[in-house]
């Protein structure tokens, strides 16, 4: 076993022939563009892209946006909530110093 191989761990997967067409498609167009890979390349590039779109599995893209989304909307909360405290405060000090 070769030492780059030691971290990886193999599958082996079932394809339908029109999937098998499929991907050897792409592998043709990818080759003409001159980006050179195979099928077990676009298999590992096709389940880290699942995988990275996965809202449920945690540190996907899309479970990042959306505590991230989440975060900034608690700001936003916050922000709005500050701004109607500095506007109470500045309509008191003006009305102390107008006297009213």
């Amino acid at each position: 076993m070769k030492s780059r191989d030691k971290n990886k761990i193999r599958f082996t997967v079932g394809f339908t022939p029109d999937q098998a067409s499929k991907l050897d498609e792409l592998n043709r167009t990818r080759s003409r563009k001159g980006d050179t890979t195979n099928r077990a390349a676009l298999v590992r590039e096709a389940v880290g892209f699942y995988l990275q779109h996965q809202p449920d599995l945690v540190g996907s893209r899309k479970a990042i946006a959306k505590d991230l989304e989440g975060k900034i909307d608690a700001l936003d909360a916050k922000i709005e909530d500050l701004r109607a405290q500095f506007a109470a405060f500045v309509e008191s000090v003006t009305r102390r110093r107008t006297g009213g």
